[in-house]
């Protein structure tokens, strides 16, 4: 079966309260790993988010990412480099998701206009808008299974307005990569959604449609995504 092969590049390390992650979980500092992925196929590579800000030991803290957790690291252990990839999606825009878009120097890059337009009015949480609006993009307009061959998007709206999954075609068939909507195995083995939300109904039915489709998911932050 055509596909894509699919790589998760491990790209640094937060420490949050587990509640922030799973609904009503309790308040003990977890570390999550911060989480991009490599699709290889149909002639392409393709990059699924990039990764945190650089860390300056000020924003985002705590927050840390090794040389070899950078970006360009990673992707030249996973045997490729910046230059190579060939376009990004973005489950959304937050900070520890697109955070590296400067060093791919011919990625053409896609979010939901939902997510990207209200960063033109000024600062968000949670957001480096500063560093997020020195890139270009193609904005999205709900779902599509148009952008790229074997890649399909849902727009999964709740941790942010312009959150989306991609549905992406792999040599084992097709796969979900949920970003933040859910971003551990937990939050799926309990259906719980995440702890960070705007509205928790909106993040709910978003999280069900996902579940609905009865396909593998990669969460957005657990570090299982790397022994599967």
């Amino acid at each position: 079966m055509d596909g894509y092969t699919i790589t998760p590049l491990r790209l640094g390390t937060i420490t949050r309260k587990k509640s922030n992650m799973v609904y009503g979980a309790d308040n003990a500092p977890l570390d999550f790993p911060l989480i991009a992925f490599l699709l290889e196929g149909f002639g392409r590579k393709l990059l699924v988010d990039t990764g945190g800000s650089p860390p300056d030991g000020v924003h985002w803290m705590p927050y840390s990412r090794s040389e070899r957790e950078a970006l360009p690291a990673a992707l030249e252990a996973a045997g490729t480099t910046p230059e190579e990839i060939d376009a990004v999606l973005f489950t959304h825009l937050h900070w520890d998701h697109a955070g590296n878009n400067a060093v791919l120097s011919r990625a053409r890059f896609y979010a939901q206009r939902s997510e990207y337009e209200p960063l033109q009015a000024g600062d968000q949480p949670g957001y480096d808008s500063a560093l997020l609006l020195q890139s270009r993009y193609e904005l999205l307009d709900g779902d599509t299974d148009s952008v790229l061959p074997g890649i399909s998007v849902l727009l999964t709206p709740g941790h942010s307005t312009g959150s989306q999954c991609i549905v992406a075609a792999s040599s084992h068939g097709p796969v979900v990569l949920a970003g933040d909507l859910i971003p551990t195995y937990e939050n799926l083995e309990h259906n719980v959604p995440n702890g960070g939300h705007y509205d928790l109904e909106v993040i709910s039915r978003s999280m069900q449609r996902i579940r609905a489709l009865n396909l593998p998911v990669f969460p957005g932050h657990d570090a299982k995504v790397f022994r599967t």
